[in-house]
This record gives structure tokens, C-alpha cells and sequence, in this order.
């Protein structure tokens, strides 16, 4: 093999496939990335066997063929490469030699036919959506994916797809995270849950900042996603997830409505004080008055007001600090509305179109 590529499309390839290696594992080729050559393109894969990732870009071959190399190891010595272009050559005994410029590396790789070949994908369903959309969706709820390795099912995002309405959900039980809409491209007729890893959900988010379309293919087992030049490919979370809907209040009694960024800030000096993770922040409602405050008995506490327009009765609610801050980072509106019944019962947060967040208070 000898191809020929641009040392930043090179690089931009390797940060799109890299994640996808692991490191751990007891099968030497798995920490490898494949490199192929073929047709004027040059092709990277990795894949720790849940999940599966090729990206492709165009590339001056002149001899084809594929190769392994050591991946984090590749990544790095492309990393140091300054701009120009980058020729790869393997020779039989399965060395290649790296060259930019001045600079020469000779690395052993490993044989490419010992690298997992991806299944032949048996398609059921396909839909096509905005990549931005889409990427907004999952960073309004992934901080909500529950870390709980012996409740697997909610180790994941569920995406719900009924009617022309798609639906994504995280929770952790503590809390849930939902965003439903109608989105452009869902096949009214279409209907089908799945749940995505934690892993696939993260690494989604990456490749989507630029404007156009990713084509969501499914089969009874596996989700594939294509985002222009590149392919991800994973196994479903197995099992059913449980009815989050039940966990929503039909109604509240009483709501607020606060202006997004500052709140933010008011609560992030307020937590300051906290250095317990079970500690709380206390949410005091009055008349036109919202009263944040938090208090440490190694440090001391903290009291911050709001005014605000607010005449339902008096209510004091204790959160947990992490969970009332994480929606507020990944909404876009200017303004939030939190609505309750009581200091006891679930609490929710609204605020971008189609978003909810429900958060149970804790026991001060």
C-alpha cells in the first residue's frame, strides 16, 4: 500500500475514529486502527466490537491495500506533523513508513485480516435528520444517563419514534431528561424504540456541529448513522426500558418563571459552599422573591435574592446542586419555567421547545 493525504484531513480522520479504540483490551488489533487505500480514497476504522466507526477522505493512492497501525500511537505521530502532505507505505513484512517533510517514522502494524470486519447491516428502518437538531437533542439530556452499571437499560438514551413524534429520554431515576418533537424526516408511519449507549450518544455529539443531515438506519439488533464521509455503527442496549412517563406529574399547582443565565450564575456562587455531595441548595419561594441559599459545616454558607414574579405560597424545596445546574448549560432559551406542587413531589423544568427536565427534590 502507498497512498498520499493531507496531514490535517489525516488528523481531522483520526479524531473522528480514536475514541472508538480500547485500550484494555486483551485482542492486540483492537487497539489498531485500519487503514485502507482504494479507489482514490483513503479509509480509517476502529471498533472495540460494540461499536464501530469508519471515516473516509480523498487521497492520491498508488498502490491499495490496508494495514493496522498501533492507533493512539498513529494519532500522536500524526499530531506532530506540521502542514503538508502525508505519505503512508507498507511494506510486506507489514512496516510502514511515515513520511512529511523531513520527518520519517517506521511503524509495525499488525495483519489487517485479523481486524473485525463489520457485519453486513440488515436494514428494517431508516430516517433521515438535522445533524444540529439532532445534536442538540442528545447534550440537552445525556447528563441524565444513569452511571448505575446493574440497571444497564438506563445506561443508555432512549429514542422513541411514534406517529411523526420523536422522542429522546435519559434518567437516572433521580431525574429524567426528555425532548419530544416533530422533526422533519420522521415517517408518520414509522414506529420503534431503541436504546443507545452512553458511548455511541457521546461520540455522536462530536460529529455533530455542521449543518446537514444524518441518515439513522436501524435493524432488530444494531443502530448505524451516517454523517458525510462517516459511518458509526453500534449494538443496541438489550432490554425494556421502563415507563418514564409515569414518573411526570399530570399537573402542578405552582410555577415560576426565571431568566435562564442569571439564575445560572446566582446558583453556581451559591454552590460554592457546598463541599458534600449529599449536601443541597434551598430554593425559597415568597411573594415576588426567590431566596437562594446553601450552607457547609466545614465552611460556612451562602445567601443570594431574586426578584422575581411570583404570588403563589411560600415554599422552601432543597436540591441537589449538580442536577438543578445541568440543563441550564445546554439550554438555549433566555428564559426558564420551573413548576411544583410541594417541597416533596417532583419539580419540572421547562424551557427550549419540546424540552423537560423533572428533578426530585431532596429531603433537607
Amino acid at each position: 500500500m502507498k497512498v498520499t493525504v493531507p496531514s490535517q484531513a489525516l488528523n481531522d480522520g483520526l479524531r473522528r475514529v480514536l475514541n472508538i479504540v480500547n485500550v484494555r483490551s486483551t485482542i492486540p488489533v483492537l487497539g489498531n486502527v485500519l487503514i485502507a487505500a482504494d479507489a482514490g480514497r483513503l479509509q480509517l476504522s476502529t471498533t472495540d466490537l460494540e461499536v464501530s466507526i469508519t471515516t473516509s477522505m480523498e487521497a492520491q493512492v498508488e498502490v491499495e491495500g490496508e494495514t493496522t497501525l498501533p492507533a493512539k500511537k498513529f494519532g500522536q505521530i500524526a499530531g506532530t506533523l506540521g502542514n503538508g502532505e502525508v505519505c503512508i507505505e507498507t511494506d510486506e513484512s507489514l512496516t510502514s513508513t511515515i513520511s512529511c517533510g523531513n520527518a520519517m517514522f517506521h511503524i509495525m502494524g499488525l495483519d489487517p485480516g485479523e481486524f473485525p470486519k463489520e457485519l453486513e447491516f440488515v436494514e428494517e428502518k431508516k430516517l433521515e435528520l438535522s445533524s444540529i437538531e439532532f445534536g442538540k437533542t442528545l447534550r440537552k439530556i445525556a447528563y441524565a444517563v444513569s452511571s448505575d452499571q446493574t440497571r444497564y437499560v438506563l445506561n443508555g438514551i432512549l429514542l422513541a419514534i411514534h406517529e411523526g413524534n420523536f422522542t429522546a429520554v435519559a434518567t437516572d431515576g433521580r431525574r429524567l431528561a426528555l425532548v419530544e418533537k416533530i422533526m422533519d424526516g420522521v415517517d408518520e408511519s414509522l414506529n420503534r424504540k431503541v436504546i443507545l449507549p452512553l458511548k455511541v450518544v457521546n461520540e455522536l455529539q462530536k460529529l455533530f456541529d455542521e449543518e446537514g443531515t444524518v441518515e439513522l438506519r436501524l435493524s432488530e439488533s444494531r443502530a448505524s448513522f451516517t454523517i458525510s464521509d462517516t459511518v458509526l455503527t453500534t449494538k443496541l442496549v438489550e432490554g425494556e426500558y421502563p415507563n418514564y412517563r409515569q414518573v411526570i406529574p399530570s399537573s402542578f399547582k405552582n410555577s415560576v418563571v426565571l431568566p435562564r443565565e442569571a439564575f445560572g450564575e446566582v446558583l453556581n456562587r451559591v454552590a460554592v459552599v457546598v463541599t458534600d455531595s449529599g449536601a443541597s441548595v434551598r430554593f425559597q419561594l415568597t411573594e415576588n422573591a426567590l431566596e437562594l441559599s446553601a450552607n457547609s459545616s466545614d465552611l460556612g454558607d451562602a445567601t443570594e435574592p431574586m426578584n422575581v414574579a411570583y404570588d403563589g405560597e411560600p415554599v422552601t424545596i432543597a436540591f441537589n446542586p449538580g442536577f438543578l445546574r445541568d440543563p441550564l448549560r445546554t439550554l438555549d432559551a433566555d428564559e426558564m419555567t420551573i413548576r411544583f406542587n410541594d417541597e416533596f413531589k417532583p419539580v419540572a423544568i421547562l424551557g427550549d421547545e419540546g424540552f423537560l427536565y423533572v428533578i426530585m427534590p431532596m429531603r433537607n
